[in-house]
């Protein structure tokens, strides 16, 4: 009997401190708010508003990785793989991952933060010229898909690439990254 209460008040505590905590935890972005029409009565202090930075020049360092980095031939020549920050929370390099196939022989290359030139602005290819129109009544030029000038992009917090002054063999020849205590 003794130990049937004992468990049963152990249950009892964890629910009440699972209700608790789910009463003090703060409400996850994508879950709806909950009704303002009338405030609770021991809520006497007033919340800050949220803060939306995106388009105020701010990146998260999250989404920086695996940006592209592309040499001064505007060829790829790798992904962002790591931000380096100082003691103050300066960026100062970031790794880029360079060789191998589909990741497998790579090797991270550490770049000083300012040597890259960031652009939200999509990397502009060179487009082959349009097929002529067939004349076929389908609406679209040639009755193939109809290429559109792309649509303004949202500002995001991050960079769509960056672009270095090194050559893919350049960082090939460059020495590895390694990190210490990992």
């Amino acid at each position: 009997m003794f130990k049937r209460r004992i468990a049963l008040t152990s249950i009892g505590f964890a629910m009440l401190a699972a209700t608790a905590i789910a009463q003090t935890s703060a409400p996850s972005p994508s879950a709806p708010s909950p009704s303002t029409s009338a405030p609770a009565a021991s809520d006497s202090s007033t919340k800050a508003p949220e803060q939306n930075l995106a388009g105020q020049g701010k990146w998260r360092a999250s989404k920086l990785i695996g940006v592209n980095i592309y040499g001064p031939d505007d060829k790829k020549v790798g992904g962002v793989t790591e931000v380096l920050f100082d003691k103050t929370g300066k960026v100062e390099m970031i790794t880029v991952g360079v060789g191998g196939f589909l990741g497998i022989g790579s090797k991270d290359v550490a770049i000083p933060f300012e040597q890259v030139s960031w652009s939200d602005q999509p990397m502009v290819a060179a487009t082959p010229a349009p097929a002529p129109s067939g004349g076929s009544g389908s609406g679209a030029a040639g009755g193939g898909i109809a290429s559109a000038p792309p649509a303004p992009k949202a500002p995001a917090m991050y960079p769509d690439h960056g672009k270095i002054k090194l050559t893919k063999d350049q960082l090939n020849a460059a020495p590895a990254v390694t990190y210490a205590g990992t």
